[in-house]
Formats: structure tokens, C-alpha cells, sequence
């Protein structure tokens, strides 16, 4: 299989993330090239998007479920603080809109003091 450089930078981000998640690669990766053909900006005529073409209703299924398992939800987690990370430009002003607003004060504080007690 002839594989594009950017389906095998998304090749590659399966092959890592899948075995941590529990997931079989050489599924996810079949799934995923049958989807979207590994193609991470794809959109379907039903709205579904990305690598594996997922739903809102698909998504809205996921969120729900990650309470009960701790890797989804440590990635939903990641993927969000990496959101508010590109929409803001910053940790600072990612962290603002990660907390209730009412909160931000201690809130940021606390969280660069536990920052650099991870970084030391």
C-alpha cells in the first residue's frame, strides 16, 4: 500500500495512541483507512469528520461513557486542554477558559504552582 507523507504521519499517531487506549493498531488503522482513507480533514455529506468519520451523535456517545474509563477520559481531557491551546495561543489564557470564571483567580495560580512543581 502506497501511503501519502501525511497518511503516514496519521498512520504513525494511530500506531501510538491505539496500543495505549487498548485498542487493536491494525484495526483502528483498517477502520480508519476505510473511513477516511487515514485522512485527518475529511468531511462527509453526513457531517461526520475526521480520520474516523465520527458523529455528533457518535461523540456525544463517547463524552458520555468516558466517566466510566479512565483512558478515554484522560483523552478527552488532553484533546480538549489542546484545543483551548491552539484557540487561545497560550497556557495562561487556555487555563482561563478551562475554569469556571468566578474562579480564575486562585484557580490559574494554582495550576502554574503545580506546574512547576511537575517541571522541577
Amino acid at each position: 500500500m502506497n501511503l501519502t507523507e501525511k497518511q503516514l504521519e496519521t498512520k504513525a499517531k494511530i500506531e501510538a495512541l491505539a496500543p495505549i487506549l487498548g485498542v487493536e493498531t491494525a484495526w483502528a488503522l483498517a477502520i480508519a483507512m476505510t473511513e477516511s482513507s487515514l485522512g485527518i480533514s475529511k468531511l462527509s455529506p453526513t457531517g461526520c469528520k475526521g480520520v474516523f468519520q465520527m458523529s455528533s451523535i457518535a461523540m456525544k456517545d463517547l463524552l458520555q461513557e468516558m466517566v466510566d474509563d479512565d483512558a478515554i477520559g484522560i483523552v478527552c481531557g488532553l484533546a480538549f486542554l489542546r484545543l483551548l491551546y491552539r484557540r487561545h495561543g497560550s497556557i495562561k489564557k487556555a487555563t482561563e477558559k478551562y475554569c469556571d470564571p468566578k474562579d480564575r483567580g486562585f484557580y490559574i495560580d494554582m495550576v502554574f504552582n503545580y506546574m512547576k512543581a511537575f517541571t522541577q
